[in-house]
């Protein structure tokens, strides 16, 4: 018999919904049932009646629509969780980048600072997440696996947007890529004592380390239950199908 696995989480979801559902399944391992909430919605996720489900009416409604089912998570009956988006990022890295240098890094900077504080600056932003309110209220529900996902790199074609290319230009240049990966193992160090389980990027993925290649990202969908449309064309944000599809070919769940 297939393993349950409950996936939640925010728009960052459609990619794997697409990715399992468009065409034959990629796995028989498994069955994936798809939970999850727009902008912040997954915010209010709470315990209701022994169900998770966000407390927010309308974040809910979507919450529901989405999987299929007439109310919320019912833990006892899934074999594992994963949870994606919500704010699992190392944005912080790439904010700081230009304006602090480190032992790791390659480049001058105004200010010098030790790795830890970039560190410390990163985990600050994903201990408060999303992603973290709704990681430990599982793990105060169940005892089966969490699997948290990072959120994917931007696309490539981030070069088409100004400040992002900025931003991004100077760490190809200086070779700071195993900096951000640095950063992003620290992160991983301390969600793994909390007991979590940690999922990368597939490596087929990624361009130059840090970002997402062009044909995992264009044509990405909106996250809705019933015929989605596409994002807008410039959208970095988002991922594909064929991105979900690569994540459950490589993910080990």
């Amino acid at each position: 018999m297939s393993r349950q696995i409950c996936v939640m989480g925010n728009s960052h979801v459609a990619a794997l919904k697409g990715g399992w559902e468009d065409g034959n399944a990629p796995r028989e391992d498994f069955v994936p049932t798809f939970f999850g909430a727009l902008s912040d919605g997954m915010a209010t996720l709470d315990v209701v009646d022994g169900k998770v489900i966000p407390r927010d009416t309308k974040a809910a409604d979507f919450f529901c629509k989405i999987s299929g089912k007439n109310g919320g998570v019912e833990p006892e009956i899934y074999d594992a969780f994963l949870l994606v988006g919500m704010g699992m990022f190392p944005t912080p890295v790439f904010n700081n980048y230009r304006a602090f240098a480190t032992p790791s890094t390659r480049h001058d900077a105004k200010q010098y600072v030790s790795d830890s504080v970039i560190a410390d600056t990163l985990w600050e932003g994903i201990d408060a997440s999303m992603m973290m309110h709704c990681a430990r209220l599982l793990k105060r529900v169940t005892d089966k696996p969490v699997f948290l996902a990072w959120q994917a790199f931007c696309s490539e074609s981030l070069f088409d947007i100004e400040w992002r290319a900025m931003q991004m230009q100077p760490i190809l240049d200086n070779g700071d890529q195993p900096f951000v990966r640095l950063m992003m193992d620290s992160v991983e160090e301390r969600l793994r004592a909390e007991g979590f389980e940690v999922l990368n990027q597939p490596e087929e993925t990624l361009r130059d380390g840090i970002m997402t290649k062009a044909e995992f990202s264009r044509g990405s969908v909106l996250f809705r239950a019933e015929n989605p449309k596409a994002h807008r064309e410039n959208d970095v944000f988002h991922m594909n199908s064929l991105y979900g599809r690569t994540c459950w070919n490589r993910w080990k769940i």
